[in-house]
Parts: C-alpha cells; structure tokens; sequence
C-alpha cells in the first residue's frame, strides 16, 4: 500500500484517471454493536449470509491490492475502535474542485467516521478548503456526483433537501443538478444517488430510471444511458468505480452489466465483491476519492 506523501485534492469527473483515494478500513468491522441503518444491513446481519470481518477484510484487500497495481495511491482511515463500520468512506466526504466537504451523516454511529482520516487534513495543499456541513442538514457522499462540469445531488433516504442547498451554495462554478430518489415509500429501496445512476466511460451512464422520481434532462442529454434493472440496482449493480475514462470496477456476477459496458469499449475489470455490499455499499462506496487528473 502506498503511504501519501504529498496530496493534491481535485475531482471534476467521476471518469478521470484516479490518482489517490481513500478506501474503507475493514480491520475492525463489528466489533461494536451495529446501528441497523439499511435495509440491505437489516436483511443480512441476523441471517445465515452475515458478512465476517475475515470474508469483508480478504475482498476489501483484494480491492486495494488491485488499485495499488494499477498505480493509484491509497490510504485508510485510522481505526476507530467505537464505530462499527469504516468502510464506507464515499458518504464521510465529498471533494468539489478545491473544497474538500465533511458531510454530515443521518445515522448518528456514522457522525464521528471522518475522525478516521481528519490526520490527512494537514497533507492537503494550502489553497484546498476544509469544510464542515452543518449538524443540522444531512448531506451523504454517495449522493454527490461531480462529472463534467455538473454536480448531481440526490435527495432521498439520505441527504435532505437542506442539505442539497447547502451544498449548492458552495460550488457556484458548478451546474448544480437535483435528483429526486424514490424510497421505500414509493416501494423502492435507493439508498443513495449512486445507487440509481453513475457515470462510465466516455458519455455512458448506468442509470435504474425507476430509482427517480424524474430523469432530469441534464442526465438524459449528457449521456448515453445503460439501463439497470431492478434485481441488478438491488444487489448494487450500478456501484462501481471508474478508475478511468475506459477503466471500471465491477462485481463479477453484473454479468449482463458488464457485458454492456465492454459493448461500449470499457474494460471491466471483475473483482469478488460479495461481502461489503452486505453492508450497504460496492466498489464506489469504499472509495473517496482525493485526486482525479484533469
């Protein structure tokens, strides 16, 4: 693993060439008494398919060790021993141009992750802004996606519409597009935005359509859209990473996924994944980015 010696911080597209990230901790998963705060948690953590530590450590390690393979810098956040879960680093965190956000998260067990990687602060360049949401709006990392020149916000489950105004007030350089998720009490389960819909390759986006209440036009004329069923969005099929413009990470059980993206000239790069994702979060949810070339 590669230890950051000096950091830019910069993320416009969610497709650029990934230079540094920051990716969950699994070391200590559980050994505190969970917060049941998804369903996906809800359906797994009392049954017989329950993640381990050992399983959810070994798939987490194959993860970093195929980053680090390809040349991208990676850090962990440093253990928490009263959280239960630090794998999820998307949501604790959203980079904008040169502002870095500490979002503020809707389950209580989750507002101190950021502690976790708060050592990294003092590596960041002096013109990077470190900034703090406000405790009382909820704004979640896997409801921002930052990608050409726009940034996507969801509202939903998670991030509140308070929280999505907030953020828009900050990035005024950006086209600010809100999408309205369908939860639970529209019989869907889209936890977050990148659970719905995702940026791949060059001007191709994964997208479960009924995840939104409406496909804004901004997401309609800037991409060419795969379809994701239900059965897919629900074992977080759309919840992969791009590593590059032609470059993404995927569960090898997308099968049909997957085969529409190298349709489209996009490696995909097939990692066993079964475990994290039981606890609510694929490959983009592991992962926070810190610099994307431009």
């Amino acid at each position: 693993m590669h230890t950051l010696l000096a950091m830019d911080v910069f993320v416009d597209s969610e497709t650029a060439p990934l230079r540094s990230v920051i990716v969950g901790y699994p070391d200590n998963f559980l050994q505190v008494d969970p917060e049941i705060i998804n369903e996906t948690q809800r359906k797994f953590y009392d049954g017989p398919d329950a993640p381990t530590a050992a399983a959810v450590t070994e798939q987490l390690n194959g993860f970093i060790a195929e980053l680090v393979r390809r040349g991208i810098e990676v850090d962990q956040p440093h253990p928490l021993p009263y959280i239960p879960d630090q794998m999820m680093t998307r949501d604790i965190g959203v980079v904008i141009g040169d502002t870095f956000v500490v979002t503020t998260m809707a389950a209580r067990s989750r507002r101190h992750e950021w502690r976790g990687y708060a050592h990294l602060f003092e590596r960041f360049p002096e013109h990077v802004k470190v900034l703090f949401g406000p405790e009382d709006l909820v704004l979640e990392g896997g409801d921002v996606i930052v990608d050409r020149g726009k940034v996507f916000v969801g509202i939903g489950q998670r991030t509140t519409l308070a929280g999505a105004a907030w953020l828009m007030q900050l990035v005024p350089d950006f086209e600010i597009v809100p999408i309205n998720l369908r939860g639970l009490r529209h019989g869907e389960d889209v936890l977050h935005l990148d659970c719905s819909f995702l940026p791949v390759g060059d001007g191709y986006a994964l997208i479960y359509p009924d995840g939104m209440h409406d496909v804004p036009a901004a997401v309609r004329d800037t991409y060419e859209l795969i379809e994701v069923t239900r059965e897919e969005q629900q074992v977080l099929g759309t919840n992969v990473l791009s590593i590059d413009p032609s470059t993404v990470i995927s569960q090898p059980t997308s099968t049909r996924i997957n085969a529409e993206m190298r349709d489209r000239g996009i490696e995909v790069v097939e990692l066993p994944y079964s475990e994290p994702p039981k606890t609510g979060g694929s490959f983009r949810c592991c992962t926070l980015p810190l610099h994307r070339a431009h």
